[in-house]
């Protein structure tokens, strides 16, 4: 026998997965945690870093298909560059033999389908936790460009100490350019599914705001907004039917929280909260989780008095009827009445668009209804040349923050020593009340300054003084326009913020709020 030893046996890179087995030389599998339509998951431990991860495999016969594998790789670096308490994070993108994989942080816990599968229906205030963490989350992947597309509860883990996280980012984009009829693929989604995907339409930030208030729904109410014999017929109810209201579904539900999953419910994107950002700030109003108690019983009725004698007329007050139907209905109409008050404020008014946010800062006044620009113009005066992107400016105002404006690039933030600043115009096809102007912007450390004219003018001197002006600002702001009158805002950019040596601002949206 020799002492010489023998060589390591070759590392396989085809076969069945089996703990041990070493991907790309660094990712080595532990154990299987669970498998879906499109993928198999293992616990693994990452041997340069000497740390747990999870490991996400895509199933041999999507692998073995190259378009596919290099949408979903794609996609998986795309999602990567997501930062987020409430994101899972993607570290890697694995590519060994027959094995294609995404390589994520593990998280301690059980996902959000297995909560609600063992203990039903949550309370408000769990519902408004995670549905605002997780709206947070999708903000800004919409930021960044990546709608969900698969907002469920499968998606959503849920660790021990309360927190919330969101994963596969952008990996149902590559799945939806491929036919799949993996069993559970279309089933697992058909709760959940916007109606604009039901159709093969254009998705956007609305899309997975629709997505998650259904998921909401389910956790409030116990059950999901439609039900069906098949996915399919599950998929369609929503394109010809709304959800019962959860106050039918669940009694005590706040009105709040009720009327916001209805809004994020509406079939027609632009009836829904504009931005996952909206659709968490509604949430987490207080009216979502003040639960409204049922009105006390009323007391049990007097009891009649004796009768008098034969021919005897009682005098003095008539009793009071407690018992009668009379208490119940004047509560009832109390209620209906405070439900109809919470639906104006947080839901859609009479034209069904919706109203916005209720947290403004101190002031709990209600701003008005987002108006729609009938124009939106650059302001570029000498010595610029008049026009940043003008091919883009209609981005600004399109309600989806993935679609994006921007100054062109400059060598330093002050515009390159060469001019003032640059504008955008939002133009009005009459004048307003205007309340507020949000800026939606990734942009980091710039300023602008704010203008209210009765019309648009390409004379920056024509617009008088500022209404507000913003310096350093990190990313969004929101301006309160005092209720001027005007039928013209001029938003004047005149720092570019951190990017130096190439400098620019970039917008995704406007909304200006008026009435």
């Amino acid at each position: 026998m020799s002492d010489t030893p023998s060589a390591p046996p070759a590392r396989p890179t085809t076969g069945p997965l089996l703990p041990g087995r070493l991907l790309a030389d660094r990712y080595r599998l532990e154990r299987h945690l669970a498998s879906g339509g499109m993928a198999e998951v293992w616990s693994a431990v990452d041997t340069v870093l000497d740390r747990e991860v999870a490991v996400k495999v895509l199933l041999p016969g999507l692998a073995g298909d190259e378009a596919f594998r290099a949408r979903f790789e794609r996609e998986a670096r795309a999602s990567a560059r997501l930062s987020h308490p409430s994101i899972v994070a993607v570290y890697d993108v694995v590519h060994d033999g027959d094995v294609a994989a995404i390589v994520l942080e593990l998280v301690r816990g059980e996902t959000l389908r297995r909560r609600l599968d063992d203990g039903g229906p949550l309370p408000p205030r769990e519902v408004v936790r995670i549905g605002a963490a997780v709206a947070d989350a999708l903000d800004v992947a919409h930021r960044a460009g990546i709608v969900h597309r698969d907002v469920k509860p499968a998606n959503i883990l849920l660790t021990p100490d309360g927190g919330v996280k969101v994963t596969d980012f952008g990996i149902a984009k590559a799945t939806s350019e491929l036919e799949l009829t993996v069993a559970g693929t279309v089933l697992g989604t058909a709760k959940y599914v916007a109606p604009e995907q039901v159709l093969g339409r254009d998705v956007d930030a609305r899309t997975d705001v629709y997505s998650l208030a259904a998921v909401l729904y389910e956790a409030a109410c116990g059950r999901a907004p439609f039900v069906a014999d098949t996915a399919l017929t599950t998929a369609g109810l929503r394109l010809h039917e709304d959800p019962a209201p959860p106050l039918e579904l669940r009694p005590g539900l706040p009105p709040g929280l009720s009327a916001t999953l209805l809004a994020g419910l509406a079939r027609r994107p632009e009836d829904r909260p504009p931005t996952a950002a909206a659709f968490a700030r509604a949430l987490r109003d207080p009216d979502s989780t003040a639960v409204v108690r049922p009105a006390p019983a009323p007391p049990p009725p007097a009891p009649a008095p004796p009768p008098g004698p034969p021919g005897h007329v009682p005098t003095g007050p008539a009793p009071v009827a407690t018992g009668s139907r009379r208490g119940p209905l004047v509560a009832m109409a109390l209620v209906v009445v405070a439900v109809g008050v919470v639906l104006v404020l947080l839901g859609r008014t009479a034209a069904g668009r919706w109203i916005g946010d209720r947290l403004d800062g101190s002031s709990g006044d209600v701003p008005g209804a987002p108006l729609t620009p009938a124009r939106v113009d650059e302001l570029d005066p000498p010595p610029g040349d008049g026009a940043e992107h003008p091919e883009r400016v209609r981005n600004l105002v399109d309600g989806d923050e993935a679609t994006t404006w921007a100054t062109e690039t400059y060598r330093s933030r002050d515009l390159g020593g060469r001019k003032a600043g640059v504008g955008i115009v939002l133009v009005l096809d009459r004048a307003a009340e205007l309340e507020r102007l949000d800026v939606r912007s990734p942009t980091g450390g710039w300023s602008f300054e704010v203008f209210v004219a009765d019309g648009p003018s390409d004379d920056l001197g024509s617009w008088g003084d500022p209404v507000a002006e913003r310096s350093g600002v990190d990313g969004d702001a929101s301006v309160d326009l005092e209720g001027r009158r005007g039928a013209a805002v001029l938003l004047w950019i005149t720092d570019l913020g951190d990017g130096e040596p190439d400098a620019r601002v970039e917008i995704a949206e406007l909304v200006l709020l008026g009435r």
